[in-house]
C-alpha cells in the first residue's frame, strides 16, 4: 500500500481519483489546492504525487517545484485538461515522472502509478546500496585512535568531495586500498564505478589492451571491439595499485589520457572521453622512484595533487588492540564460538611485536586464533611461535647460555625474512624459494615452523 497525494481544485476528479487508488489498494490523501499540498509536503513523505497542471491558488508547476526541493525522490505525475506538447515537455523538463491528459482512463491512471511507483522502489534500493556502501567503507572501517590516523581521516575527508588526484603511500598491508575506496564511497562519484587496477599484474602488451580497449582485428585474436578498463570506470574512480609497477611507455600514455581525459582503443580511429577520479598506491619511496626514474616526473605530479601517507602499526602501537579487537568482532560474527576477548598475554604479545605485515598481518593473526582457540578467551598458546617470542620476557639474556641465545636470534631473523619474502613475492613459493636459495620443501619446513601460510599473502590485495 502506497501513501499517495492527489491535488486537484475540481471535486469530482478528485473524489474519482481517490476512489480509484483506494480499489487499487493503495492510500490517498486528497486535498484541493497547492498551497495544502506544500504543507503536507513539508511535514510527510509520501510515495507519489499526482496532481493537476492548472489550479487557481498555486498551480501545478509551483507544486511540482516544491516538491523536487522538499521530496526530491518522490514521482510527481501531472494531469491537465488542456494537455499539449509544449505542456507536457515543460513538466517533464522541470522533473514530472509522467503526464497524464483528461479525461484518462482508470487503467491508463493504473498503469502510470505502476511505473512511479517502480521508480520509487529502485530509488529506495538505490540508497540503501548507498547506505551499505558507505557503512563497508566509512572510517570506521578504518580502525585507529592515533594523532598519524587521526590526520589520515581529515585528509579522507577533505578530498573526498573533491574531484582532485590522490596517492597514498605506505608499507604493504597498511591499508591503501581501503583508503581509496573509503575516499570512493564518500566522494560524488560513489554511485559508479571503483575500478582497482594492480599495475603490475600483467605484461606490459597485455596490460595495455586491457587498460585501453581495442578495436576487433586490432591484433591477433581480436574477434571483436572491447572496452578497456578505463572507459568501464568512466564517471567513477580509477585505483592504480602499486603504480611504481608501470613501464615508462605506459606511464607516457597515461600521462596523456590524465591531461586529456580521452582514450585511445588499441587499433581505433577515434577518441573515448572519460570521466575519471585518479588514486594511485604504492609501497615504495615516491621520491627515491623519481630520482631513480622508475616513475616519471611529470607522470608523478599529475598524480600527486593530495598525497595521504598511512603509517606502519609499528609506529602507532596504541592502535593494536583496537585494531585487535575489532578483527575479532568481525570474524566472530560468521562463528559459533563463544569468545570473550584475549588473554592479557596475549595483548602484551601483540604490543610488543613489531608487525612488519602491518593491518593485514594482525588480521591473519587475529582469524587464526579464533580458529585454534578452544576455550572463552584467546590465549597465548593460539599465537604463532615467533608471536609468543616477541612477548617482553622476564629472562634476560644473561640467564640463556650462548646457544640458546643464538638459536632465538636467528629464529627471529628467519621469521622476519620469511615475512618480507612473503610480502615481496605476495605468497609465490616459487619466486620465494629461488630467491632465498632454498629448495620449495625446505621453505614449506620453514613456512609451517612459524605457521605462516603463504595463501594468506596471494589472497588478499596489496593494498
Amino acid at each position: 500500500m502506497a501513501d499517495i497525494l492527489i491535488v486537484d481544485d475540481e471535486k469530482d476528479m478528485l473524489s474519482a481519483c481517490s476512489n480509484i487508488l483506494q480499489a487499487l489498494g493503495h492510500k490517498p490523501v486528497a486535498v484541493a489546492n497547492g498551497t495544502q499540498a506544500i504543507n503536507l509536503m513539508e511535514t510527510h513523505e509520501f510515495d507519489l504525487l499526482l496532481c493537476d497542471l492548472f489550479m487557481p491558488d498555486v498551480d501545478g508547476m509551483n507544486v511540482l517545484e516544491k516538491a523536487k526541493e522538499f521530496a526530491p525522490n518522490t514521482p510527481v505525475i501531472m494531469f491537465t485538461a488542456y494537455g499539449t506538447i509544449e505542456r507536457a515537455v515543460a513538466a517533464m523538463k522541470a522533473g514530472a515522472f509522467d503526464f497524464l491528459q483528461k479525461p484518462f482512463e482508470a487503467e491508463d491512471l493504473n498503469i502510470a502509478i505502476e511505473k512511479g511507483l517502480r521508480q520509487r522502489q529502485l530509488f529506495r534500493e538505490r540508497q540503501e546500496l548507498l547506505r551499505q556502501l558507505e557503512e563497508k567503507y566509512n572510517l570506521d572501517n578504518i580502525i585507529g585512535r592515533s594523532l598519524q590516523m587521526r590526520q589520515v581521516f581529515e585528509l579522507i575527508d577533505t578530498v573526498a568531495s573533491t574531484d582532485a588526484n590522490v596517492i597514498i603511500t605506505g608499507e604493504s598491508g597498511t591499508g591503501k586500498e581501503l583508503v581509496a575506496r573509503s575516499i570512493h564511497a564518500r566522494s560524488k562519484r560513489r554511485t559508479k564505478s571503483f575500478m582497482p587496477v594492480n599495475c603490475g599484474a600483467l605484461p606490459e602488451n597485455l596490460f595495455e589492451s586491457e587498460l585501453f580497449g581495442y578495436e576487433k582485428g586490432a591484433f591477433t585474436g581480436a574477434m571483436r571491439r572491447k572496452a578497456g578498463l578505463l572507459e568501464l570506470a568512466n564517471g567513477g574512480t580509477f585505483f592504480l595499485d602499486e603504480v611504481c609497477e608501470l613501464t615508462e611507455s605506459l606511464q607516457v600514455k597515461l600521462l596523456r589520457v590524465l591531461q586529456d581525459r580521452k582514450v585511445f582503443r588499441l587499433g581505433g580511429d577515434e577518441f573515448v572521453n572519460v570521466d575519471v577520479r585518479y588514486i594511485a598506491a604504492t609501497n615504495r619511496d615516491v621520491e627515491h622512484a623519481v630520482e631513480e626514474g622508475q616513475l616519471r616526473e611529470d607522470f608523478y605530479y599529475r598524480l600527486n595533487v593530495v598525497r595521504i601517507h598511512i603509517p606502519p602499526l609499528r609506529q602507532r602501537r596504541n592502535d593494536i588492540r583496537l585494531l585487535a579487537e575489532h578483527f575479532l568482532r568481525k570474524y566472530l560474527k560468521s562463528s559459533p564460538k563463544k569468545i570473550s576477548g584475549f588473554s592479557d598475554e596475549v595483548l602484551r604479545c601483540l604490543d610488543s611485536y613489531d608487525w612488519p605485515g602491518n593491518v593485514r598481518e594482525l588480521e591473519n593473526v587475529v582469524e587464526r586464533a579464533l580458529t585454534l582457540a578452544k576455550g572463552e578467551t584467546i590465549t597465548v598458546l593460539e599465537l604463532p611461535s615467533h608471536l609468543q617470542m616477541s612477548k617482553p620476557s622476564s629472562t634476560s639474556w644473561t640467564n640463556l647460555s650462548l646457544v640458546e641465545a643464538k638459536q632465538q636470534m636467528i629464529e627471529e631473523l628467519e621469521r622476519k625474512y620469511l615475512l618480507s619474502q612473503l610480502e615481496e613475492h605476495r605468497g609465490n613459493v616459487t619466486r620465494i624459494a629461488a630467491a632465498s636459495g632454498m629448495t620449495r620443501r625446505n621453505l614449506h619446513r620453514l613456512l609451517n615452523r612459524y605457521g605462516l601460510k603463504a595463501e594468506a599473502w596471494r589472497n588478499t590485495n596489496s593494498g
